[in-house]
């Protein structure tokens, strides 16, 4: 931790411009305190870590507040608290709000509004960290989480990432628009996965873009739409995985017709290149179905073929059946996934499997689809 109480209860704050010999001075004539259970903290300064206070003996207090910070939440936390100094009215570091419990790395008052600003480096389970979200937005406390930059990141750009559940659950959402925030404490700048359009299991595609400290404000930007000529690039990156998938799925199965893809194509006289370009492309909320765009949005056909229904036939009811049907999450979500193909296909004019659409109309009414699915929402 960063703060602490003296003998005669001024808090100490090491902050980045915090001198060095002050604080081995203090450490020789001060009694700290932890301002949250009241025990004795000692003052560690040593060659490689930040200085910071840690409890003598543990206690329950470090079921609330984590002893044996990393580097890089320490640093992460100095370098945010002097960010904030600059752009709010008030911020304070590691401030314990009695009334929740809970202590955030940050807590900010902005015009009027209360801020929690959580710096995550480590594995937080869901329901901690759902459970101190509530209770913050209980309080009229707006929560923040900003997770740590990966370690690995690709090269700038429309890219492939690799993003784990623990970044998953701090996703956020602008205008439909589904986004992350981290920060670098390297190189000192905040990491935006913008545009994030799912492709299964924990494979995305993004936009992925750094901003330095000193050109972000807060409150924090939110990401631009694409432009067509990303959004092309993006689509087109979409359309190579969706090859990789269909040749994977294909080649590597082991479950031949038991397979639910495998044994619509084959009922319906198909193979895996014949698929028309409308199967397998990204839909807003797709990230509710586990599974790649190719294989469900297949599955819809072979409904369609099983039950002799048409496209403009499949209402929220029969919606429902075909979520069942295919042992898909049978979630409000995955309904308005499956609802938003519908309506797209409709709007194409798509009946059946055997209409055909050129790629070029496709990805107008796709790029206009998804920008127009942003703004509206």
């Amino acid at each position: 931790m960063l703060v602490a109480h003296t003998e005669q209860g001024q808090l100490i704050t090491i902050t980045l411009g915090t001198c060095l010999n002050h604080l081995q001075q203090l450490r020789q004539t001060t009694t700290f305190y932890c301002p949250q259970c009241k025990q004795p903290l000692q003052l560690k300064i040593g060659r490689v870590k930040i200085p910071h206070f840690a409890h003598k003996q543990l206690n329950d207090c470090d079921a609330s507040f984590t002893e044996g910070e990393s580097l890089m939440h320490l640093l992460g936390k100095q370098q945010l608290f002097s960010f904030f100094q600059k752009r709010v009215e008030k911020v304070v570091l590691e401030g314990y709000l009695s009334r929740l419990q809970q202590r955030p790395d940050l807590f900010i008052t902005h015009r009027q509004q209360h801020y929690a600003i959580e710096f995550q480096c480590s594995t937080i389970p869901f329901e901690q960290f759902n459970e101190r979200t509530t209770g913050y937005e209980k309080h009229g406390i707006i929560p923040l989480w900003i997770a740590k930059a990966p370690n690995k990141i690709p090269t700038f750009g429309i890219r492939k990432i690799s993003l784990s559940q623990f970044y998953q659950q701090f996703f956020k959402r602008y205008q439909n628009e589904l986004y992350l925030i981290t920060y670098d404490t390297v190189y000192s700048r905040f990491i935006y996965f913008s545009n994030l359009q799912y492709v299964q299991g924990r494979t995305w595609l993004a936009n992925i873009q750094p901003l330095p400290l000193d050109r972000q404000h807060f409150p924090f930007f939110v990401p631009k739409r694409l432009t067509e000529v990303y959004l092309k690039e993006m689509l087109d990156l979409y359309k190579l995985q969706r090859v990789n998938f269909l040749r994977t799925k294909v080649i590597f199965n082991r479950k031949g017709l038991n397979d639910l893809f495998l044994r619509g194509l084959y009922e319906q006289r198909l193979t895996y290149e014949q698929l028309p370009n409308y199967i397998g492309i990204p839909i807003c909320r797709g990230e509710a179905i586990p599974l790649f765009s190719a294989e469900w949005q297949s599955h819809v056909f072979y409904f369609l073929r099983i039950f002799n229904l048409k496209i403009s036939q499949l209402d929220e009811v029969k919606i429902w059946a075909f979520l069942r049907w295919s042992k898909l999450p049978q979630t409000t979500e995955a309904l308005l996934a499956v609802e938003r193909y519908i309506d797209f296909l409709c709007m194409l004019g798509v009946e059946s499997i055997i209409n055909k659409i050129e790629d070029t109309t496709l990805f107008h009414h796709l790029a206009s689809e998804l920008i127009a699915f942003s703004e509206k929402n």
